[in-house]
């Protein structure tokens, strides 16, 4: 781990000790720096249009997106990562060229590599994680990142794009995903993000 990173890591740690759901002055402070995280990610990206949904990572994401993928509809990914996920949750899935996969059918595209599916009426979903790149197009309706120096990740989603939650029970800063977020782990990971995009 980068010292920069584990010292953002740190202070947050010992600075912003407040749950950012709540309405007290620690929580607002948290919520505060939370959201400048966000942003600088967004930024970062070049996502300004969308909107994040903090994960414990890939395998969490993947699941939130899609467990909304309705069953008579098909998946097609080059992701072996999430072809294992919709196998495991019964899913129809389809692994290989995803290009040379699609048909009538296909209600969701999961890729590594952004390609240009003109006329397509489903959904795209683009993982990031081992590729740090800004993707200025509003085609893409799911974004994927995951790392594990800190261990983390996020989704990245179009803000019209409804989904129901995996996890329940609790207020969040999200309606997406319940439970107290990690302020410090937020904090690091969007700056783990800016070193890896210079680079």
């Amino acid at each position: 781990m980068k010292d920069e990173i584990f010292e953002s890591y740190k202070n947050c740690s010992l600075n912003y000790i407040g749950n950012s759901n709540s309405l007290h002055e620690l929580g607002l402070n948290s919520r505060k720096i939370e959201d400048a995280a966000g942003k600088q990610i967004l930024d970062i990206l070049g996502l300004n249009n969308k909107e994040i949904v903090y994960t414990s990572g890939n395998a969490e994401s993947y699941t939130l997106i899609i467990e909304n993928i309705d069953n008579n509809k098909n998946i097609v990914t080059d992701n072996k990562a999430l072809y294992d996920v919709c196998v495991e949750m019964g899913k129809n899935v389809k692994f290989g060229d995803v290009k040379k996969l699609i048909d009538d059918k296909t209600a969701l595209i999961s890729t590594f590599n952004f390609y240009s599916f003109n006329n397509y009426k489903g959904l795209i979903h683009v993982d990031i994680s081992n590729n740090y790149r800004p993707l200025l197009s509003n085609d893409i309706d799911f974004i994927t990142i995951e790392d594990d120096i800190p261990f983390f990740g996020c989704l990245i989603k179009n803000k019209n794009k409804e989904l129901l939650p995996i996890i329940h029970g609790g207020k969040s800063t999200t309606k997406y995903r319940s439970g107290t977020t990690p302020t410090p782990l937020i904090v690091s990971f969007s700056k783990l993000i800016r070193f890896k995009y210079k680079k």
